[in-house]
């Protein structure tokens, strides 16, 4: 446990403008006070109309789904092949959602059924079949993946074969890539520091519009483990929030199925944890970082008040739980940090001398700053 001589005219400084601060004339953001002893949600009732939902295509009768081969058709009578055999592939669509269906059909210049050969799909990125036809000139099948992806598949004339390529190939068609997209989603806070029984906006963002797609965007209280808002048309979802006690709250969004249930299935996109105190301290700090660096950079919080007289320390830490700088003294706090290539979240906060994430004692909360390292690619 860590110690510090604490001036007791200095904590008085400290109390007194936090007095100062709650005595403001006709407390000025009494209109976002909340009547309720617990935190307050809002979610638009229409925001929980039923989505549609994609029925699954057919895939060809008789055909063999996966590794499956099917029967040939009984030989009434040998037909020769053609002397070149030729092979297309189309999608329906090539960019859907995660869940959502594409229906590949492959086609050939031949009836496949009286010769040797098989009209088939392969999976190059699974490295799987996903449908083979014993008959005809065209083989269908529905795919889809449940996470944001991209695939690319191939048709095939050839032998029954498990490896790919197979032993016998006749014709292939060219490479179609079909992509389940993504979505990047963010959520911020309008205050992530305030007094107790006040309220704050948390705001989602994101990067298109979900109403075309299966899934909602949903708020939660991580602090408590339930869903506070969800949304499923748009690009922004909002809720208001508000504690009636010194606390403080973590707060997260999900791009997922609808569910009450924390955290919920079917998640699509997350977004780094936010940080919400509730004190009458009158503490705040701010965290500043660069967007992105090719090495190291500074990430400095500031104070609006020099922590040396009091119980607390400016803390920064990565979201990964780990603690990059803790100071005793001043009202600026700064550390050399080198970010991760995939991107590093960081906040900080007033709060007791603690290497726990998030540290006891919090009195005041960061904003939360995103910064990444980029990766290099020598041609």
């Amino acid at each position: 446990m860590r110690l510090k001589a604490i001036a007791s005219q200095g904590y008085g400084w400290q109390a007194r403008l936090a007095l100062t601060a709650l005595a403001l004339p006709g407390l000025l953001l009494a209109g976002t006070v909340a009547a309720s002893a617990s935190p307050v949600a809002t979610s638009s009732a229409a925001a929980h109309s039923p989505k549609p939902v994609q029925p699954r295509p057919p895939t060809t009768p008789g055909a063999g789904v996966g590794s499956v081969i099917p029967a040939k058709p009984p030989a009434s009578h040998r037909a020769l092949p053609p002397t070149a055999w030729s092979a297309g592939l189309t999608a329906s669509s090539s960019l859907l959602w995660p869940t959502q269906y594409s229906t590949l059909t492959a086609t050939a210049n031949f009836n496949v059924g009286p010769t040797p050969y098989y009209l088939r799909i392969y999976d190059e990125t699974a490295h799987v079949y996903v449908v083979t036809c014993g008959s005809g000139t065209t083989c269908s099948t529905p795919v889809t993946q449940p996470v944001p992806t991209t695939h690319q598949y191939i048709a095939v004339v050839s032998d029954a074969s498990a490896s790919y390529p197979p032993g016998s190939v006749q014709a292939s068609s060219g490479v179609v890539g079909v992509t389940w997209q993504s979505v990047s989603l963010s959520l911020s806070a309008a205050s992530s520091t305030l007094p107790v029984g006040y309220a704050t906006t948390l705001t989602t963002t994101t990067s298109a519009d979900i109403g075309p797609s299966p899934f909602w965007t949903e708020i939660y209280d991580v602090t408590t483990g339930t869903r506070l808002a969800a949304c499923g048309y748009g690009t922004s979802c909002s809720v208001t929030v508000s504690q009636f006690a010194a606390t403080t709250h973590e707060y997260i969004a999900y791009l997922s199925n609808l569910t009450a249930a924390y955290p919920p299935s079917g998640i699509q996109a997350t977004s780094r944890v936010g940080f919400v105190t509730w004190s009458n301290l009158g503490w705040r700090v701010s965290l500043t970082a660069p967007a992105f660096t090719f090495g190291t950079e500074t990430v400095t919080a500031t104070t609006n008040g020099n922590v040396g007289p009091t119980p607390y320390y400016i803390e920064i830490f990565n979201e990964n739980g780990t603690r990059l700088a803790e100071c005793g003294s001043g009202s600026s706090c700064s550390v050399l940090f080198t970010p991760s290539y995939g991107g590093s979240d960081l906040v900080a906060f007033v709060s007791a001398y603690s290497t726990a994430f998030p540290p006891p004692g919090i009195v005041a909360s960061s904003n939360v700053v995103h910064t990444y390292r980029p990766i290099f690619i020598i041609r």
